[in-house]
């Protein structure tokens, strides 16, 4: 390889011809770094990148008019870029003479910059791809107990699928909990009814839960129906400690309903425990208790109400510094699922 002082267009350059010794941060100059700073941010500042790209290309092809030809633009536009280039930057960076074409010392180091750029640029393709592909992290899932989405079990399913070398970790806490745990980054992903929302997490909808007032087989009420809420104020509840959405909350204090309480289980498990063995009625979502209902085992005891619907959502903390896992996580939401999909239980 020759030097830059050959002849234009006969041998081209790459970036690793010259070795470059960059100076003290505070050199013989006395320049300090506060005024390096201060001129790295002018040279930044309008930049026209793509007035590296041709001085690329005049390293490259040893010359002007060779570049010119390459690129197809005029040789004039090249000269042009290249003036407006050195103008910017304030050094002259090449010289045409007897010699032919040659970089100054300035030249030099700003097409070795150039080509790290280029080889930076290039790498780019693998590593979107290694994200695609080889997205290996570990994401923390903490929702309310038993809910019941074949959209989210599909989407559990897919993001497993797509991303072999993903973990998501799956625990339950209450509603308070989980907002805490995502303000606190020690979640990524929570799923629950809204209580208190927090201006600072983002709030993706994921469907909406109908509660009804049930007792079970075991209950004296059992196969009775009842068109007033004062019918049933005086009955024992069993009631979702921490874990009932704010609607069903406020639907029941209107009503008077759990003045009298026979257990307030966190665990909404042990809510079901309770109610199949007569302890007492409750107002429960319908979804979550669906196998008992088809096998006999509860009862309604009103029509459902608009008014004991609640919203779930998947909450997140665009903070999270897991935010791009989890980002791919709630694209997987939003896409429609075959029956198959849904394959995972929550």
């Amino acid at each position: 390889m020759q030097s830059p002082g050959a002849g234009e267009g006969s041998n081209l350059f790459t970036p690793g011809d010259f070795l470059i010794s960059w100076p003290d941060k505070a050199s013989a100059s006395g320049h300090t770094p506060h005024m390096t700073e201060q001129k790295s941010a002018r040279l930044l500042q309008n930049l026209d990148w793509n007035l590296l790209k041709v001085f690329s290309e005049i390293v490259r092809y040893g010359g002007i008019s060779r570049a010119a030809n390459a690129i197809a633009r005029k040789q004039p536009a090249v000269s042009s870029a290249l003036k407006r280039l050195e103008d910017h930057l304030g050094v002259v960076l090449c010289r045409r003479g007897p010699g032919g074409f040659e970089l100054t010392d300035q030249g030099r180091i700003l097409w070795d910059a150039c080509g790290r750029i280029e080889g930076e640029l290039a790498l780019l393709p693998a590593k979107f791809d290694d994200i695609v592909n080889e997205l290996a992290i570990e994401i923390r899932v903490v929702m309310v107990s038993n809910l019941v989405s074949r959209q989210f079990d599909a989407a559990i399913a897919r993001f497993n699928h797509l991303y072999r070398r993903s973990e998501l970790l799956i625990s339950v806490a209450s509603c308070p909990q989980i907002e805490e745990m995502l303000l606190k980054n020690e979640a990524e992903v929570g799923v629950t009814p809204k209580m208190l929302p927090q201006e600072s997490l983002d709030y993706t909808w994921l469907y909406r839960e109908q509660h009804v007032l049930l007792c079970s087989k075991d209950h004296r009420l059992f196969g009775r129906t009842f068109d007033d809420p004062a019918q049933v104020a005086d009955e024992y509840f069993v009631l979702p400690n921490d874990n009932e959405a704010l609607p069903v909350q406020r639907y029941r204090a209107r009503h008077g309903w759990g003045k009298s309480v026979a257990g307030q289980p966190t665990d909404m498990n042990e809510v079901k425990r309770m109610v199949l063995a007569g302890l007492g009625i409750a107002l429960l979502p319908r979804e979550f208790l669906e196998p008992e209902f088809e096998r006999g085992q509860l009862c309604t005891l009103m029509p459902p109400s608009p008014e004991t619907q609640d919203d779930i959502f998947v909450v997140t903390h665009p903070r999270n510094p897991r935010y791009f896992a989890v980002r791919r996580f709630l694209d997987l939401l939003t896409e429609p699922f075959e029956a198959e999909d849904a394959g995972v239980g929550v």
